[in-house]
């Protein structure tokens, strides 16, 4: 037994040194080098005069990711060691534990030691930089990490909403450590453990190794599973992100289903990925980087958050749009792809295998968004603390709901729209339609300018300028093609068969009601001095609006010109 621990210690240590040389060295060299460039003429051992409390934390933040980086590669190495072992699984686990709460002390106190010698003076645990209170929290989390780890060989929606509460609950604790007087005060240093809080993560760290020993006791024995409702709901997530059936259900699939999937494999689950998570990310980084500059109040943070996905979100709808749209045609849109131009579909059956994707990818990447902006929300009443629970925060919900709406609106008509386009596979095509889009807005902008400037007149005077006049007639014209080309795809798509008539039907009734709605409920009553400009902005907003119509019979139309070149 003792020879067998200390051989695995032995490999443990082999893989801890090389990773926890690079985070002492990364940890002490950067500040010294800092130190030398920007700071040699100061005088005196502390690190930096102001501000030493902001550096503390982030030292803390640092110093944890990366000592329990190094933990974790250096356990990989001896899992399949440990779980070969011919003893029982308590001490084992014990000794995976210990290993990883020695280990990760002794970084700190090296880096410590080092910061004291390099940078600090005799008081600096009591001062400014205390390191008891911190050091039992890492061990504690260690060990919350322990359980967690193998606690995952049989996950359950229970066990996962207890554990997102037991670490959430653990962060709030240790905040709350530097708020004493509560969050409305300015923060301070945790430099003195009460017994309270010495038995509270004594208490927490004894359930955490009980626990922990007890998982690795089940996976060691082959015992620890998923819980059924989560192993259906990997499944469901897998044919959500893959579009593969799970390997434990061997139904059979239409040629239909079986397109889809393979469409979706092809040119849909990367882009997917991508642009969600990439942008989601985005915007939670942007967001918490620029918070300051928004303002001092949870309503300034919120227009500022949701100007910054607004900014992402158009950004990841013309990436995705451009993504997807290519996914159909070959390199240099030659022609479409084989296996979907010689799929044994009609062109209505091949067009909605393909509109299903669609459907899905757009929800998936905005939600992906959407997750971004959630996690910021979050972070920041982590942060901030219990003094934004207030009326303010329902008020905020609602507005963050009503522009989720807005969002992914818009979301849709810009992406479903563009890969509409990118669809028919035609580069004569799709460059001509965005040429005349630039052009035209290009015409619009500079003989609207030219007429503002010669002729400043204004409406409620006697007759109306040229300005005014060119605005409510581009308006109107915009939104009469806008409405008319939709119209005609409709058309088109019902004569040749690619979607029913009732499809169409039902097309129109949604866009009655949604113009009853808008004109009734959602657009103001048009000022009297400008009356002709608000109606025709208001129709053109509507027109622009029903372009989230248009995809039904656009898709199927480009599709099957793609097709049958």
């Amino acid at each position: 037994m003792h020879s067998a621990f200390y051989t695995t210690t032995r490999l443990f240590l082999k893989r801890a040194w090389g990773g926890a040389l690079l985070a002492v060295s990364v940890l002490v060299l950067s500040p010294l080098l800092y130190r030398i460039v920007y700071d040699s003429q100061s005088s005196g051992p502390v690190l930096v005069n102001e501000q030493l409390f902001g550096v503390h934390i982030m030292y803390l933040v640092l110093s944890s990711i990366f000592f329990l980086a190094v933990c974790y590669y250096s356990i990989q190495g001896t899992q399949k060691i440990c779980m070969g072992l011919p003893m029982r699984s308590r001490p084992i686990a014990t000794w995976m534990m210990l290993a990883t709460v020695c280990l990760a002390v002794l970084l700190q106190l090296v880096t410590n030691g080092a910061y004291r010698l390099l940078f600090f003076d005799s008081q600096w645990l009591s001062d400014y930089w205390p390191l008891f209170g911190p050091l039992l929290f890492l061990v504690t989390l260690i060990l919350v990490s322990h359980a967690i780890y193998w606690g995952l060989y049989a996950i359950s929606f229970t066990r996962a909403l207890c554990w997102a509460g037991t670490v959430v609950g653990l962060f709030w604790w240790f905040v709350v450590r530097y708020y004493p007087d509560g969050f409305q005060e300015s923060a301070v240093s945790w430099k003195h453990v009460t017994l309270t809080e010495f038995l509270t993560l004594l208490t927490v760290s004894l359930g955490a190794w009980y626990l922990g020993t007890r998982e690795f006791a089940n996976v060691r024995s082959g015992v620890a599973v998923p819980s059924p409702y989560w192993q259906k709901m990997q499944g469901w997530w897998e044919s959500v992100m893959t579009g593969t059936a799970s390997a434990s259900s061997q139904r059979p699939v239409s040629i239909s289903a079986s397109l889809s999937r393979l469409h979706w494999r092809d040119a849909c689950q990367r882009t997917v990925l991508g642009c969600g998570m990439v942008c989601g990310a985005a915007v939670w980084v942007v967001n918490l980087i620029l918070m300051r500059e928004f303002g001092s109040t949870l309503h300034q943070w919120t227009d500022g958050f949701l100007a910054i996905v607004g900014v992402f979100g158009i950004l990841a709808a013309m990436l995705s749009a451009f993504q997807i749209g290519e996914g159909v045609c070959i390199s240099g849109r030659a022609e479409m792809k084989s296996f979907l131009a010689t799929a044994p579909l009609s062109d209505r059956d091949f067009g909605r295998a393909l509109f299903r994707n669609l459907v899905k990818s757009v929800l998936a990447i905005f939600l992906m968004i959407q997750l971004g902006l959630a996690m910021t929300l979050l972070t920041v009443l982590l942060l901030k603390g219990p003094t934004l629970l207030n009326w303010e925060l329902v008020r905020v919900s609602g507005l963050l709901l009503k522009y989720g709406c807005i969002y992914l609106f818009a979301f849709w008509i810009i992406a479903a729209n563009v890969i509409s386009l990118f669809w028919t596979g035609r580069t004569w095509f799709i460059f001509g339609v965005m040429g005349v889009i630039l052009a035209g807005f290009a015409f619009i902008v500079g003989v609207g300018s030219y007429l503002q400037d010669a002729y400043p007149h204004r409406i409620g005077s006697a007759g109306y300028s040229p300005f005014e006049i060119f605005l409510v007639t581009t308006a109107l014209s915009l939104s009469f093609f806008i409405l008319g080309g939709t119209s005609w795809a409709y058309i088109a798509a019902c004569s040749k068969q690619l979607i029913r008539v009732s499809t169409a039907v039902a097309a129109l009734v949604v866009w009655v009601i949604g113009a009853v709605l808008a004109f009734g409920f959602v657009f103001r009553a048009p000022h009297p001095s400008y009356y002709y400009e608000d109606l025709a902005g208001s129709f053109l907003v509507f027109a622009v609006c029903s372009l989230s119509l248009a995809p039904i019979p656009t898709i199927p139309l480009a599709l099957g010109w793609n097709r049958h070149r």
